[in-house]
């Protein structure tokens, strides 16, 4: 019964120092709260690990550009290959 005891106020003991700790934290005129968002942030890592690279994955396609040139870009093209005539024209520098 005692050794419950001493458990249940240690685990209390424990909450409040969490609870102080936090509050000291966000009140604090100091920012230093931005290292505990990017440890929680990886979270989604461990439970959900598919999950965490579909996001990825999705995230880079925000960087892709476009693969194939557009038809509107021919004229700063360098070189011009006319495959009918078999001609490759090189345009001069500027």
């Amino acid at each position: 019964m005692v050794t419950v005891a001493v458990f249940v106020g240690a685990g209390l003991l424990l909450l409040v120092l969490v609870v102080v700790a936090g509050n000291r934290v966000l009140r604090s005129d100091n920012p230093v709260s931005s290292g505990m968002a990017d440890g929680l942030g990886s979270f989604i890592d461990v439970f959900d690990p598919a999950r965490a690279r579909a996001d990825r994955d999705l995230k880079s396609h925000d960087n892709q550009g476009v693969v194939t040139p557009n038809p509107d870009d021919d004229d700063d093209r360098p070189v011009r290959v006319d495959l009918d005539r078999r001609v490759a024209k090189v345009r001069k520098p500027r």
